[in-house]
């Protein structure tokens, strides 16, 4: 079972089973993203750090703009280039 309406949350599964009364466990469940919307994002977020990247940006401009981590946009363009090079050998 997952969330019908999931959104972006900012407090974890276990505050919020702190504050119910419940497992985090049962909370997880109850809101979590559907596992091909995740991957669709996740995908979406990679494609536009490797588009990023082919326009010249620096690692750390890309993480500038993506809000993350410079190490985090490293890992985005290296996931893209690894999955773009899986799709174009079959």
């Amino acid at each position: 079972m997952t969330a019908e309406n999931p959104v972006r949350r900012t407090r974890t599964a276990r505050e919020v089973a702190q504050s119910v009364g419940c497992h985090p466990r049962t909370v997880q469940r109850a809101v979590a993203e559907p596992r091909d919307e995740f991957i669709k994002r996740s995908r979406a977020r990679q494609d536009l750090a490797l588009e990023l990247k082919n326009a010249g940006l620096k690692y750390r401009e890309i993480a500038d703009r993506l809000g993350c981590s410079e190490k985090a946009a490293q890992n985005l363009v290296q996931r893209a280039r690894d999955r773009h090079k899986l799709t174009s050998a079959t």
